[in-house]
């Protein structure tokens, strides 16, 4: 193995700066009784961007930027065609993986890509039997399902049926849980074993093989210390079906619905159901097949509003097959849904969020991953007007709490500059800190562009909002939403205020100061509202940033006003001098 030609490798395709090192050291694992030779890989690189805070010598809070030391473990089976991959993250497992196969093994990638091994116990919907079929070498006697577990509804509850070798499952469910049974609407199997007897061709010796498949990723199969009956189990799993290969999706059909990932990646929660999916027209098969879904449980209850019935349903099996029955709050039946419509998916996040930035990267001039909080990624850098503008990408910002939240974050790096902010959300502040807030999904490029982003639109947005960015020549509050805006003041970050609490109290200093009586006593300033001061509108740590910022008290007691950029606050000539801790 050319261990710098494949670090050389593994270092481009992760766009890994020249001064940032990348190592490979191969190792050859001689054969053992459990496990054929092998050769393994240790890839040691630099990770994603990050920082922490820094107390320096005078007292003030410093940031210190570093690259984490990362390492991927690869193991290669030359007997078995086998290449297992360990890594923190998935697109670094697919790269190692990949390119292991391109530089050691001379594989064409482009022409046959890797296939990852994936279990799908869907057949069993159908049929607990299983029929043995004609593999070259191998004569079957028999091959049976022995135990068999599925979900009822939700993970937490489950049925097990074991049975005899000599039993058919499927007569022992219909004989004691009914024709009907349960097995047989199962939407969800957790747990398949199944029993093979067979003898090789030419030999008299009858032999067994035990099979045991645990959700869509775990099989006994990796255990068995005979690599032929490994050979063979995969063999029959993919033979019947079970057996599926990941495959990644092309980058062109990424692109095609690139706006609908956006969207689902912009959810608050981590689970989607079938009928979302059908909404955004994604397939959830194909999906799951490039690793960007789960299955999970289905839904136990959903939202009926029909004419004479509304508010809550339960969700029970039914005898047609792919549907499931509606129950109404007070037992009524409410009708038949699509099994699919109430499957319920987890998003591979880190996955989701990956690929997502790999389809953004075109845009950017200076590529520079930092991942400042779950809901924040700085991509890097683009050229607007010969300058280096920082480029962000936000999700969420259509709930007031993340975006309060990744206000306060922002303005905590106010030594970047301004920047611009490609926003997930439909509904979102214009500005966030000193940065320029861009609907993503407003500037898409149109289909037969070769790129994905329309790039003047998004300087456009950027150099029409630069001014505000900057605090605009006058204080002002621009309101977003009926509960949502952002205050105005020059020579500020602009600050993102939620709710009408907050926007009424900074409208009526922002009247006051442009009147010049800037003072407005707190009876007045909280008028209407249950709160009785304006500290009580906003969270601590919010509150701590921008009191004496943008807020502060006024010349008497009982009185706040606007800061304005250079004006005094109350008590500064009192104030004690810090000093370094």
């Amino acid at each position: 193995i050319d261990e710098t030609a494949l670090a050389a490798k593994i270092k481009g395709v992760l766009e890994l700066k020249p001064e940032i090192s990348c190592t490979v050291k191969a190792l050859d694992l001689p054969a053992t009784e459990t496990h054929p030779a092998s050769i393994m890989l240790i890839v040691r690189h630099g990770g994603p961007l990050s920082s922490v805070y820094d107390h320096r010598h005078d007292g003030r809070r410093g940031t210190i930027y570093y690259r984490p030391p990362n390492e991927a473990t690869l193991i290669y089976t030359p007997s078995l065609r086998q290449i297992e991959v360990c890594a923190d993250s998935p697109v670094v497992r697919q790269t190692v993986s990949d390119s292991f196969a391109e530089v050691a093994l001379g594989h064409d990638i482009s022409q046959k890509p890797l296939t990852w091994k994936r279990y799908n116990l869907l057949r069993f919907r159908t049929s607990l039997r299983l029929q043995p079929p004609e593999i070259d070498g191998y004569a079957f006697a028999f091959a049976r399902v022995v135990e068999a577990e599925i979900r009822l509804g939700v993970w937490r509850r489950k049925l097990q049926l074991k049975v005899a070798v000599d039993d058919d499952i499927e007569e022992v469910a219909d004989k004691y849980l009914g024709t009907r049974n349960i097995f047989r609407r199962a939407e969800a199997f957790s747990r398949i074993a199944i029993a093979v007897a067979y003898n090789r061709v030419g030999d008299e010796k009858e032999r067994t093989l035990n099979l045991t498949i645990s959700g869509t990723k775990s099989c006994n199969l990796q255990s068995k210390t005979d690599p032929e009956e490994r050979a063979l189990g995969f063999a029959l799993l993919k033979e019947w079906g079970i057996l599926s290969a990941f495959r990644q999706i092309a980058s062109d059909d990424l692109q095609a619905i690139f706006p609908q990932l956006v969207q689902l990646h912009d959810r608050i929660e981590d689970e989607v159901s079938g009928s979302y999916l059908l909404e955004l027209g994604l397939d959830a098969s194909r999906l799951i097949e490039g690793g960007l879904l789960e299955r999970r449980d289905r839904q136990d209850v959903v939202l009926i509003d029909d004419d004479d019935l509304d508010g809550e349903g339960t969700v029970k099996p039914s005898a047609t097959e792919g549907m499931v029955n509606t129950v109404g709050p007070f037992g009524e039946h409410a009708g038949k849904r699509p099994v699919s419509d109430v499957e319920m998916f987890a998003i591979n996040d880190q996955w989701l969020h990956e690929t997502l930035m790999r389809l953004i990267k075109p845009l950017l001039s200076k590529r520079t991953a930092q991942i400042l909080d779950p809901d924040l990624t700085l991509l890097g850098a683009m050229q607007v007007d010969g300058a280096e503008v920082p480029v962000y990408f936000a999700r969420r910002l259509n709930d007031p709490k993340t975006a309060q939240r990744l206000d306060l974050a922002l303005r905590a790096r106010n030594t970047t500059g301004v920047g611009i902010i490609l926003a997930a959300s439909e509904e979102m502040p214009s500005h966030l800190g000193s940065n320029v807030v861009v609907p993503l999904l407003s500037h898409l490029a149109s289909a037969d562009e070769e790129i994905l982003f329309a790039r003047d639109g998004i300087e456009l947005a950027y150099r029409n909002n630069l001014s505000l960015a900057r605090g605009g020549v006058s204080p002002r509050v621009v309101r977003t939403g009926a509960q949502s805006g952002t205050l105005f003041i020059p020579g500020k970050e602009p600050l993102h205020l939620t709710g009408n609490d907050q926007l009424t109290i900074f409208e009526r200093l922002v009247v006051a100061a442009g009147k010049g009586s800037p003072d407005i006593q707190v009876k007045a300033l909280m008028e209407g509202f249950e709160s009785r001061s304006p500290q009580q509108t906003f969270r601590k740590n919010t509150w701590d940033s921008i009191r004496d910022v943008y807020i502060g008290k006024g010349a008497k007691n009982g009185y706040w006003r606007l800061m304005l950029a250079g004006q005094p606050t109350e008590g500064v000539s009192d104030a004690l001098v810090e000093g370094p801790v």
